[in-house]
């Protein structure tokens, strides 16, 4: 049952992932929109490749493994120190 439940809250955290980036790229599309808000669109990306990364660390077989994987320094840290 837990593993079940937590491969939906994977995919649950995917379908976010790209529900956030398609906002960001809508976001993008409008020049003056990007130019003048940039880095919260960059905090928009990082939002997906948090969710991503936490994603697969929930299905992973090996979390110690995936979680050096992580991409993000900042999230790998918080990861490292929770483990």
């Amino acid at each position: 049952m837990a593993q079940a439940t937590h491969r939906q809250i994977a995919v649950v955290l995917e379908e976010l992932a790209e529900e956030v980036e398609a906002l960001g790229s809508a976001l993008c599309a409008d020049m003056d929109i990007a130019l003048r808000h940039m880095d919260k669109l960059q905090a928009i990306d990082l939002i997906a490749q948090k969710q991503r990364s936490l994603g697969r660390l929930l299905v992973a077989e090996s979390p110690a493994e995936e979680i050096e994987r992580i991409a993000l320094d900042v999230l790998r840290d918080r990861m490292r120190l929770s483990g």
